[in-house]
């Protein structure tokens, strides 16, 4: 049976990180947000050929998926999802 479990986020990281080890203490501690939502980060980096330069890939149920909102403490901005139907 199809279903909506994974999300392609699209998004700028935000000014003040500057830099692949900015990155990556920003993404440790998101991963544990989104964790706590009840879903995984896939895989994350950066993304090529669109206007966004970051790309995170989330796993989840939409009910947890939406748990994770925009708070203050995401490392990115200005994002656009993609969801991914599994069939």
């Amino acid at each position: 049976m199809p279903e909506m479990k994974y999300y392609m986020v699209f998004a700028h990281w935000k000014p003040e990180l500057q830099g692949v080890d900015d990155y990556n203490k920003a993404m440790e501690k998101w991963t544990k947000v989104i964790e706590k939502a009840g879903c995984k980060v896939v895989l994350w980096g950066a993304a090529l050929g669109v206007p966004e330069d970051a790309l995170v890939v989330i796993e989840g149920t939409p009910a947890n998926y939406m748990k994770i909102g925009m708070p203050p403490e995401a490392p990115y901005t200005n994002t656009r999802t993609h969801i991914v139907i599994k069939f």
